[in-house]
């Protein structure tokens, strides 16, 4: 049965609202990037570019004691951060901007961006632009779709031509970065991500919902788990 718009509006809405992360990112990996995010000077400034629901930021201001700015277009995902922030106690100096985060030029001292660089239709443009506001001595964090190994007709049909870890690390070096830190999200971490999304629609009950939910498991089941991963690099101004 298909979805018509407001039915999947309210499908992915609920996919997003069962997950802390909207991305393949566990609680072990979430703490070690929170230690290798600590910034150099006490009044750094952070900001995230199409930061969702803003978990991550959150805990980075939270644990460094850091201000800092969020961006994203979604007025659903900003009311969620800013009752998150204020559960934080860190609502007074954590802001958040619906906003298209591609005409944001304020630079930080430490930019996040995950998951979101098609914003700027791609990770090479996303990291030269992402280049232009992490201030010299700074530190980004970005992280984003790439193939594991080889993928095959009906993977690609999903999500195109991506790189490999490899290649995403070439592309942030030629965008003016020097590579600090280069990871991939583990298995457990996507089946964890995939099943908290699908819980999500799966609560939602419609005939539509569920056609989603087991169309969406067939294929990270079926087609690219495994072949899909998702790179962690923390990244610094040459």
């Amino acid at each position: 049965m298909p979805q018509d718009d407001d039915d999947l509006r309210t499908s992915f809405d609920a996919a997003a609202s069962a997950l802390t992360f909207n991305a393949p990112l566990g609680e072990p990996r979430a703490a070690d990037l929170l230690d290798r995010l600590a910034p150099s000077a006490a009044d750094a400034r952070a900001l995230d570019l199409g930061c969702g629901s803003g978990e991550l930021l959150l805990r980075v201001c939270d644990r460094h004691g850091l201000a800092g700015d969020g961006v994203d277009q979604q007025e659903k995902d900003l009311d969620r951060a800013r009752l998150r922030a204020a559960d934080l106690g860190v609502a007074d100096r954590v802001s958040f901007h619906a906003a298209d985060a591609t005409t944001w030029d304020r630079p930080a001292d430490l930019v996040l961006n995950v998951g979101a660089a098609h914003i700027w239709d791609g990770a090479d443009a996303a990291l030269a632009a992402l280049h232009r506001v992490t201030r010299p001595g700074g530190t980004l964090l970005f992280g984003d779709g790439i193939y594991e190994r080889e993928p095959d007709a009906a993977c690609r049909e999903i999500f195109g031509d991506m790189p490999d870890l490899a290649g995403t690390a070439r592309a942030a070096t030629a965008a003016g970065f020097r590579v600090l830190h280069a990871a991939t999200s583990t298995t457990g971490e996507w089946d964890d991500f995939e099943s908290d999304w699908r819980a999500g629609i799966e609560r939602v009950a419609t005939p539509g919902a569920r056609e989603l939910a087991d169309r969406r498991r067939e294929e990270y089941l079926g087609v690219y788990r495994g072949v899909v991963g998702f790179a962690w690099l923390v990244l610094t101004p040459a």
